[in-house]
């Protein structure tokens, strides 16, 4: 638990000094809410901010969207490379494919991380697998058939499904440039409370750590704007990446390997209780996370955006309509 919330609190201060300044003026901008840092004279009184980045980020986003969902409703074109494209088996494959994207609401989910890249530079996501309880109608009958019975048949199914971050809420290996390069990548957020309880009942998390609600911390907020806050929150801390080995065994993680990192999942409440730690579970070892750039900037995990290309032409029409409505006011005063 110490060795990872050290490696938070040092990338988490390389991206404060060199990113959150920025990604929080873009996130205003496309907003259009003003702040005092948005003044470009002492003697400015006019607060307006032209919609223009707004207007440009949902018209991009819109393009990808359209593009990727709006034309056919197929997301994939899979082929059958032992015998016809309409067999079928690929055409039963399709439609259960895009069924699970349904169920796991992936379409909206794309959409968020596409207006997050285009806001900030790099869309980011979760994978997140679990088992989702399904209810379907059903029947059966009663009394040698003479009745039906109707109500209600309880399935499980597993789903995955995507769970889109934005940059205050991802930490990352300072000189990493994608995922799978970096040391490891870090997921910070409040979640209820109630999901870390159930998490425990389920043996996913250590039952016998007592976790408590934490105190909000505008650094990791989903939505810096909100002023009351809930209050039965848990700060969840998940690490994906390398770890050292002797802190795995340290902890009673069996390791067979006997390399000096570990690709590991860890799992902290409240920066600093140790809810689970375990060597990566998935069959190729891949890290949970997918991240991409809306422009790619050489040697640079974080990409350019729209509210990063138009910077200088907003603040150009925003400084030249609040000095007219001034002049206005002046004038009619």
């Amino acid at each position: 638990a110490d060795w990872v919330m050290n490696k938070s609190r040092e990338w988490r201060d390389h991206y404060e000094s060199n990113y959150d300044e920025k990604f929080r003026e873009y996130y205003r901008l496309w907003r259009c809410q003003w702040a005092e840092e948005e003044e470009t004279r002492d003697s400015e009184r006019s607060r307006i901010i032209a919609p223009a980045t707004q207007q440009a980020v949902e018209s991009n986003v819109a393009e990808v969207e359209e593009a990727s969902f709006g034309k056919t409703g197929l997301l994939f074109d899979i082929e059958d490379k032992f015998g016809s494209n309409e067999t079928e088996a690929v055409t039963l494959l399709r439609k259960k494919l895009t069924e699970d994207f349904e169920l796991a609401r992936i379409r909206s989910a794309v959409g968020e991380c596409l207006i997050n890249a285009a806001v900030y530079g790099t869309g980011i996501a979760g994978v997140v697998v679990e088992e989702r309880k399904i209810n379907t109608p059903a029947s059966r009958p009663l009394m040698d058939g003479a009745l039906q019975e109707i109500g209600v048949e309880a399935s499980t199914k597993p789903v995955v499904k995507l769970n889109p971050l934005q940059p205050q809420n991802f930490l990352i290996d300072p000189s990493a440039t994608n995922v799978d390069e970096a040391m490891g990548c870090i997921v910070e957020e409040f979640v209820s409370l109630h999901t870390v309880e159930m998490a425990q009942d389920d043996g996913i998390y250590d039952s016998t750590v007592e976790v408590g609600t934490a105190a909000s911390d505008d650094d990791i907020e989903s939505d810096r704007e909100l002023t009351n806050e809930a209050l039965d929150r848990v700060r969840l801390t998940k690490y994906y990446g390398l770890v050292p080995r002797e802190c795995l065994e340290e902890a009673g993680v069996e390791v067979e390997s006997e390399d000096l990192y570990i690709e590991a999942i860890v799992v902290l409440a409240n920066e600093g209780q140790l809810l689970k730690a375990i060597v990566n579970p998935y069959m190729m070892e891949d890290r949970p996370i997918v991240a991409f750039a809306w422009d790619v900037v050489p040697s640079r995990f974080w990409g350019r955006g729209v509210c990063e290309k138009g910077y200088m032409s907003q603040k150009a029409l925003d400084a030249e309509m609040r000095a007219r409505i001034d002049a206005l006011g002046l004038t009619t005063h």
